[in-house]
């Protein structure tokens, strides 16, 4: 199993980039505990995928552009994806909603949940994603985490969550990982058929 850890805001001086090293950590140290469990930390950043403005459907596949297509091999390659973001005006970012727009394909079927903090600690940015996850025939989970004061906990540029936090973290990966065998069997099943 592949997960990739996608970090989803591209801003300057952005809090979430200690959070998605934390993330990735916390993934890696667990995932022993998943015989098999790959984790890759991909930054929006590093794409600089321009503002989604091509003709062609993501959903009709056939991509033509250049990025579109590297993007798209990337996408493939994960069995789950961990989306770390913040909160933005009651909602997650724009880089996040367009780099899940520029494909279609890639994301299906395949589980998904989040790590957010913010207002109301990332809970209603959450709830936005889960719907576009939906739409993109993923399946977003319901467990996620909420991460508290993240401020106060990014030390020296490094983020450390409470033990709190951790367990969330551990709950959230065990039920990622059960949900991204799952669907793997289910889609090479499918595949078979």
């Amino acid at each position: 199993m592949h997960l990739q850890i996608i970090l989803g805001s591209i801003r300057e001086g952005r809090r979430s980039g200690p959070v998605a090293q934390w993330a990735f950590e916390q993934a890696t140290a667990l995932a022993s505990k998943h015989a098999g469990l790959t984790v890759e930390l991909i930054d929006l950043k590093t794409w600089a995928l321009p503002l989604f403005g091509l003709a062609k459907f993501p959903s009709e596949g056939d991509y033509e552009d250049p990025l579109q297509q590297r993007w798209a091999a990337t996408v493939a390659r994960a069995d789950a994806y961990l989306f770390v973001a913040p909160e933005y005006n009651h909602g997650y970012t724009a880089a996040l909603k367009n780099a899940l727009d520029y494909l279609y394909a890639e994301w299906n079927r395949k589980p998904a949940s989040f790590v957010s903090f913010g207002n109301a600690e990332g809970a209603r940015g959450i709830q936005q994603w889960r719907l576009v996850c939906v739409e993109l025939e993923m399946a977003p989970l319901p467990t996620a985490v909420h991460l508290l004061d993240v401020t106060k906990k990014i030390v020296d540029g490094v983020f450390t969550g409470d033990p709190k936090e951790e367990k969330r973290f551990g709950v959230m990966l065990d039920e990622l990982t059960w949900w991204a065998k799952a669907l793997a069997t289910a889609r090479a099943a499918t595949l078979e058929a």
